[in-house]
């Protein structure tokens, strides 16, 4: 039959209504797919295949409705093909034993290459109208089918799950060649039809209707409606109304290819090759076959696991540094991160939607694994028996205040600095860290490779989302994992300030073994604050050179707290000062206090050329230059908070006894009862003399005889308020943490919503 009489055939259908046209598509597509379903179907066996191929090829001559008309026989396509639409030159099983697996499945895409040709280069070209869209619903329908025959291929449980299945290799060379001719069907249909691909996950639902995509239309209640010459609406369904649309399709073909009389009707080119009917927007074809890979890639995703579990075992004992950024970072997370990058690469390459979430939960796991390896990287915890000479903060005032009521809050003396210093304190009294020498190095390492990776990861997470399909873009939040590194720098900070205590301990157990008592002279500084000058220049230095400014200005911060607290401790542990010792103390307290009032000044000794601040000498370089030698005015205010009340301490244990109770009020602005006695306790006096004064005090006799009784046993009141004030000191920080989370999740939540 000449195809300008199969376009009027089509011109009856499309009047006939949707309903016939759309059962008129899907039986021609159902038609030319039963080959494909016969030979392809991986329920089927090569055995099978071959079979029905001779039980169609019997029963060819039976009469059944079919669109697949014969070919002349020198036509360029109709009997070179293996595959060819005739029922009678299908191939045997013999030629091709599994055609359905997945390591052929460029074969499935090769056969509907050259139904294709048979079908619209030869036969139906010129016939099917544009609006109708029959190579997209005849292109959809084959890669629905085929997306079937993958998932009976690919899940698991059928007997007709491919062996094949769990090789990557495979998998991904199939998920390849799927997109491949998804997207090359896609261009045919565009270039050939003129088709217009409606943007995926973007277009309304009805966009995608049925109705829409192979030409309806209709009044408000769905009925189509043709009108007459006098603009009257007709039924589309009527004999009127087909009449009406019928000759309304004469015109357009003749006013595109001039006049058209019935007698010369087969001699014109049809009209519908591009259609009657403006295109509408169709389904897009990427994703209907290759979606089925989407709930069965875990052999990927295992494989990416795989690879960088491996780097994550490398990384282990890894110490190499690239020095080349602005930070000094171990080159295992540059590393890591380069292969995350690729990995996205390869990924959406392939698909954006559920593997690349599940790739995207593997790289959670992953960091969150490295960040655990840096944290390995520190030194090992050192536990303690006592919190002697490790920093633990003894606020004397604030214990008074809680043991007797005398001295309000705490008073400016003790208040000023206990709460961070005990904080410090509290937590090395139960644990330290002893660096070894030049591994403080390492650890600025840590603190600038978590620094660095928490920065790339929330850039991770935006490239992540922007890149992901929009089911899953609300699902992606990396802060767990910004919050893995923050943690692992915050550690290493106390490792810092840890190990610079246990470096500065035999100093100030030098102190503590001095006798004190005996001192009749004043001289230059002691011994060992040349031995804390000694340990700390060096320290510090190094650690300036290495870290960013903010975290350099919290070790500052917290070394201070933790040092002053550490002297002051190692200071009401002495067992009696006399009024030289006490001078002499003063000097040295003042030696000190310049020294720590340096600390974020402090510079490397360039006579001394250390190497360990070589890596990144540079930032240090720019740290002293003009502007940067004054110590912040908030850490100046601290350390002197700190250092005042050691100096009180001292001034007034040095005072003669007849002034002792004016100077300790006049000093010591709400010293308690507890207070005075440990003064009392330094300055040596019996216990009668400590009676006298806390009666003279203001403590009625009783309490007064008792408390001088428990001048002898002094250490253990102090070992009380010592575990009180550091309950105290637990709660606080307690306190801290929760408000300092709940101000991170708000930082978040107003960080996401400007995304």
């Amino acid at each position: 039959m000449p195809p300008a009489v199969l376009a009027d055939a089509c011109l009856v259908v499309e009047a006939l209504g949707l309903p016939t046209r759309r059962e008129f598509v899907d039986l021609f597509c159902s038609d030319h797919l039963e080959t494909y379903a016969e030979l392809f179907d991986p329920r089927k066996s090569p055995s099978a295949s071959a079979a029905a191929a001779a039980e169609a090829a019997k029963e060819a001559t039976a009469p059944k409705p079919s669109f697949k008309i014969k070919i002349p026989t020198g036509s360029s396509h109709g009997s070179s093909s293996m595959f060819d639409d005739d029922e009678d030159s299908r191939p045997a099983a013999s030629v091709n034993q599994n055609p359905s697996s997945l390591d052929q499945v460029d074969r499935r895409y090769a056969w509907y290459r050259r139904t294709l040709r048979d079908v619209f280069d030869d036969k139906f070209r010129a016939v099917f109208p544009r609006g109708w869209n029959v190579p997209h619903a005849l292109t959809s329908r084959f890669l629905s089918v085929t997306g079937d025959h993958l998932l009976l291929l690919l899940a698991p449980g059928r007997n007709c799950r491919d062996r094949d299945c769990e090789n990557v290799t495979v998998l991904l060379k199939a998920l390849q060649k799927t997109i491949l001719f998804e997207k090359e069907m896609t261009a045919w249909l565009t270039r050939e039809y003129g088709a217009a691909f409606a943007e995926a996950a973007k277009e309304g639902a009805d966009e995608f209707d049925d109705e829409d995509n192979i030409g309806g239309g209709g009044g408000a209640d769905g009925e189509r409606l043709e009108f007459d010459e006098d603009g009257r609406a007709v039924a589309a369904g009527s004999a009127e109304g087909i009449r009406i649309k019928y000759e309304r399709m004469k015109r357009e073909r003749a006013e595109r290819g001039g006049e058209v009389d019935g007698d010369d009707e087969e001699e014109d080119e049809p009209a519908f090759a591009s259609g009657p009917d403006k295109a509408v927007p169709v389904k897009p074809l990427v994703g209907i076959a290759s979606s089925s890979f989407d709930r069965y890639m875990g052999p990927y995703i295992g494989l990416e696991e795989q690879n960088m579990d491996e780097q994550l075992a490398e990384s282990t004992s890894d110490m190499a540094v690239d020095t080349r950024g602005e930070l000094p970072v171990f080159t295992s997370s540059t590393a890591l991160f380069v292969y995350i990058k690729n990995s996205i690469t390869r990924c959406t390459a392939l698909t954006r939607g559920r593997t690349f979430y599940q790739l995207y939960a593997a790289f959670q796991d992953t960091l969150k694994k490295y960040a655990s390896v840096l944290g390995g990287k520190l030194p090992s915890r050192v536990t303690t028996a006592t919190g002697v000479n490790l920093g633990v903060s003894i606020n004397l005032s604030a214990v008074g205040g809680g043991a007797s009521g005398v001295g309000g809050g705490g008073g400016g003396v003790g208040g000023g600095g206990g709460t961070s210093g005990g904080a410090a304190g509290g937590a090395s009294a139960l644990v330290a860290y002893r660096i070894p020498e030049g591994e403080e190095v390492t650890v600025c390492h840590v603190i600038d490779t978590c620094e660095y990776c928490a920065d790339t990861v929330e850039a991770l997470e935006d490239l992540i989302r922007d890149k992901i399909d929009d089911d899953y873009k609300d699902k992606i939040d990396m802060t767990g994992e910004q919050e893995a590194f923050h943690d692992v720098t915050a550690r290493s900070l106390r490792v810092l300030v840890s190990g610079l205590e246990v470096r500065t301990n035999e100093a100030l157990r030098e102190m503590s073994s001095k006798n004190w008592a005996t001192m009749d002279s004043v001289g230059e500084e002691s011994a060992y604050v040349r031995k804390v000058h000694g340990a700390v220049q060096p320290f510090v230095a190094t650690v300036r050179g290495l870290i960013p400014p903010s975290y350099f200005r919290n070790f500052c911060d917290k070394y201070a707290a933790a040092f002053t607290s550490g002297f002051y401790n190692s200071i009401v542990r002495l067992k009696r000062i006399s009024e030289s010792g006490t001078q002499q103390l003063l000097l040295d307290v003042y030696n000190l206090k310049t020294l720590l009032l340096k600390l974020p000044v402090i510079e490397t000794d360039k006579g001394k050329g250390k190497s360990s601040s070589s890596p990144h000498r540079g930032r240090g370089t720019d740290h002293s230059s003009a502007g940067s030698t004054i110590p912040p005015a908030m850490y100046t205010k601290m350390v002197t908070r700190q250092f005042t009340r050691i100096e009180i301490l001292l001034k007034v244990v040095g005072t003669p006894p007849d002034l002792l109770i004016d100077v300790f009020k006049a000093h010591w602005e709400g010293g308690s009862a507890l207070d005075l006695q440990t003064v009392m306790n330094l300055k040596g006096m019996r216990r009668a003399e400590q009676a006298a004064m806390l009666e003279k005090f203001g403590v009625d006799p009783e309490t007064a005889a008792k408390g001088a009784a428990a001048g002898a046993a002094g250490s253990n009141i102090l070992n009380e308020g010592v575990q009180s004030l550091q309950d105290k000191t637990s709660d606080v920080s307690a306190k801290v943490n929760s408000e300092l989370s709940q101000m991170r999740e708000k930082v978040d939540n107003f960080r996401k919503a400007f995304r």
